[in-house]
């Protein structure tokens, strides 16, 4: 029983590394003494040992403590000091404001801005750490309103193949759920998750929503980066959303059917420690099976109005995936705040948007994550050939016909518009691209797609009292550019230096 102890915790062991990829000069000491005795000498020596149950704690306590010393994951220093940032441009991030050449940024201890300025108006300390950035360009750190932390998106060329997570079987898809129940699945899942996040943040992110993954995993995440265990964003979770049987997303989701369920899953969720309810009240692109089962209304109004009205209750925003005009209609109506992808709008939806007295602020957003209509690119002969990805292609390109139409109808009529790209399946590292089809898409300037990507999204997501611009009482959360990103919104593309909350990424 020892022997078999120590060697399914060597795989334990083999595993974390081959996931963690950080092991500890210690660590490897101890289980190489450990692993010494599966070796045929050496225990036939500690057989000699007359003390045997001495000798098994022995060996059961190296493992334990070779493990152990593994699962110790190194710390980011969370520790910040008072800093200054010199003599750059400093766009501020609300509508309208103008730049600011030469700019000062005093930010203290606890990561708060201090004080915004120029040079000629503001005098250093001579305690403060200085950071000089002549002829670079900040701006507030760009804000996702829609993620998800276990899809490893990639951008690819039109003319690639589609990404290999779309078109999968019922079967491959229950599988890849089975594992990630396990505890080797939650290994492998949370290391996808903060490899995600470091690539968000090194994009340019500093405030990510998670809108649905499995087994509440993107808490963990938040956690881990709260911890200074993983770099990443700010992160908003949601943990798994909700959905019906059968529905899009079941795969990753809570399943509800009724008023009912649908209550009980907002307080299981509530209790895990979301801050933010994700539903899936129409059928979805990346998962249909049939072509015209993008946008079908699945949840009913009255589910609708039971899950929002629980969410409300506790203050949390509720985010619903919606992709067909009278999916956006009923999801309006029932309050909710944020319509993820839309539809053509009509004059009643529009007027909910902008005055809803059922959602929690009394207005509705859009976050038409333009990004992802063109996940598919051109249809090339992998999806011609095959049948579930040539389904996925031609709802795709029906969808993104309707969030291309609702995005341009929503700015015309003024309707509050966030920043969300669906990351996951597409790169989190490239969010810039969502402000540039934004610009292509509606003809708005480089300087309100800043707007967008910053306050305006913050103040869609309920986070505009500690982020979203570059002012005093704010966190410094900052994204610092070579290039103008008022003349040329591809300047957001290379960042020079990501900041979170006064610490430098």
């Amino acid at each position: 029983m020892i022997w078999t102890a120590v060697a399914v915790s060597f795989v334990h062991f083999l595993f974390l590394v081959l996931v963690a990829q950080k092991v500890s000069t210690i660590a490897v000491i101890t289980a190489g003494v450990a692993l010494a005795m599966l070796v045929p000498g050496v225990v036939r020596l500690a057989g000699a040992t007359q003390n045997t149950r001495f000798r098994n704690l022995a060996v059961l306590l190296m493992v334990f403590l070779a493990t152990s010393w593994l699962n110790q994951e190194d710390r980011f220093d969370l520790n910040r000091t008072s800093t200054a940032l010199l003599g750059m441009t400093i766009i501020n991030g609300e509508r309208g404001a103008e730049s600011v050449t030469d700019g000062v940024i005093l930010i203290d201890e606890q990561g708060l801005i201090e004080r915004v300025g120029s040079l000629e108006t503001i005098k250093v300390p001579e305690t403060y750490h200085r950071i000089d950035l002549p002829g670079k360009f900040v701006l507030p750190g760009l804000i996702n309103a829609h993620g998800h932390m276990i899809l490893p998106g990639r951008d690819r060329d039109p003319d690639e193949d589609p990404p290999p997570i779309l078109g999968l079987p019922d079967w491959a898809v229950s599988l890849v759920g089975w594992f990630m129940e396990t505890y080797a699945g939650e290994k492998v899942a949370l290391w996808m998750m903060a490899n995600n996040a470091e690539r968000a943040i090194a994009g340019g992110v500093t405030t990510l929503r998670s809108l649905g993954d499995p087994n509440f995993y993107d808490l963990k995440l938040r956690q881990l980066i709260e911890n200074g265990q993983r770099r990443g964003p700010r992160l908003l979770a949601a943990g798994q959303l909700l959905c019906v049987t059968g529905g899009h997303a079941h795969q990753i989701g809570q399943v509800v059917d009724g008023p009912i369920e649908g209550r009980r899953a907002v307080r299981h969720s509530l209790r895990m420690g979301v801050d933010v309810i994700k539903i899936a009240s129409t059928g979805g692109v990346a998962d249909s099976r049939r072509i015209g089962e993008a946008g079908e209304l699945q949840m009913t109004p009255e589910e609708i109005r039971a899950i929002v009205d629980e969410a409300h209750r506790k203050n949390i925003l509720v985010a619903a995936h919606v992709e067909s005009s009278q999916g956006v209609l009923e999801a309006l109506r029932e309050g909710v705040d944020s319509i993820e992808h839309g539809a053509e709008l009509d004059d009643e939806a529009i007027a909910l948007f902008l005055n809803n007295p059922l959602s929690l602020r009394g207005y509705s957003t859009l976050h038409p994550t333009l990004s992802v209509g063109w996940i598919m690119g051109d249809l090339t002969d992998a999806i011609r050939n095959d049948p579930q990805l040539y389904i996925i292609y031609r709802n795709g390109e029906e969808i993104r016909q309707r969030m291309t139409t609702g995005y341009k109808q929503a700015l015309e009529k003024g309707v509050h518009i966030g920043l969300g790209t669906d990351a996951g399946l597409v790169d989190h590292g490239t969010v810039w691209k969502e402000l540039k089809h934004m610009v292509e898409v509606g003809g708005i300037t480089a300087a309100d797609a800043i707007h967008v990507g910053t306050l305006a999204t913050a103040e869609s997501i309920g986070v505009a009292d500690i982020t979203g611009s570059i002012t005093p009482g704010k966190f410094a959360d900052l994204l610092v550019v070579d290039g103008n990103p008022l003349e040329d919104i591809e300047a957001l593309s290379e960042p020079y230096l990501v900041m979170t909350e006064g610490i430098v990424y």
